[in-house]
């Protein structure tokens, strides 16, 4: 395992062989790289696997210049896979980190193989884009700590019994975040529809799976119709599933996910 805190991303590697492909895990709004630790044991005996905090998550630093911070984000991480000498890899991400996948897609699409996208983030049901714009107004943003809201769309998102593993952990996890790159982040997450739009401007004909939940009911009717429209996408939805489908459903997450990413790596 490699670990250089030398760099302006944090990060962990497992290396299994220099023959293997990587695969390089983004995780969600407000958590960090601990995320994937049900998929650590069961990925590392194939691949060589890359595991990120994005920018004000875990252990990486916070953004204290005006850069757009996906802008930064992507642009850091081809500057870390170059850095680990690796040329291309498959992408897994969860929530936030699907949104950060797509920006990647677009900016460096020949530095991917595939992409794995769980829960996905698109455009919010009206009531939660109308909860986000209230939240980034002036004088809201301004008067209420960042957890107040945090915690409310972690319930919004996240509701039931059965999604309160996934909830807890980013509650827990988000009093690390800070209000700058919760700020910052929120306003990515609030626009991720736009992002859809771009991809279709251009050419991108990266193999992709969708994986929602069939309770994910913020943005599973979004994601349903851009897989539909998407040449090179395949979506697969977990019953009795939230948004976080890799801790909620970690064993089919697993297997599915495992078996795409083997369709397209090296021999």
């Amino acid at each position: 395992m490699l670990n250089f805190k030398k760099t302006s991303l944090h990060y962990e590697a497992y290396i299994n062989s220099e023959k293997k492909d990587w695969i390089v895990f983004f995780h969600g709004f407000g958590g960090n790289y601990s995320i994937f630790n049900r998929q650590i044991e069961y990925f590392k005996p194939d691949y060589n696997l890359l595991f990120i905090d994005l920018p004000g998550h875990g252990k990486s630093p916070d953004l204290t210049n005006n850069e757009n911070i996906l802008d930064y984000t992507s642009r850091k991480v081809v500057e870390l896979l170059d850095r680990l000498h690796i040329n291309q890899v498959h992408l897994i991400g969860v929530s936030l980190g699907t949104i950060v996948i797509q920006d990647l897609a677009m900016k460096f699409p020949k530095r991917i193989k595939s992409m794995v996208l769980s829960g996905a983030v698109g455009r919010w049901l009206w009531w939660g884009e109308t909860l986000g714009k209230i939240v980034l107004s002036f004088p809201i943003r301004n008067m209420l700590p960042y957890m107040v809201p945090f915690v409310s769309f972690a319930h919004i998102l996240m509701p039931k019994r059965n999604h309160k593993k996934s909830r807890d952990f980013f509650i827990k996890e988000a009093l690390k975040l800070g209000q700058n790159s919760y700020l910052r982040w929120l306003y990515i997450v609030k626009d991720a529809h736009q992002i859809y739009s771009k991809l279709k401007q251009q050419v991108n004909k990266i193999p992709k799976l969708y994986i929602s939940g069939d309770e994910d009911h913020m943005f599973l009717q979004g994601i349903v119709k851009h897989a539909r429209k998407e040449e090179s996408a395949e979506l697969t939805i977990l019953e009795k599933c939230g948004h976080v489908c890799n801790i909620e459903q970690s064993s089919q997450f697993n297997l599915i996910s495992r078996d795409f990413v083997t369709k397209y790596s090296a021999v």
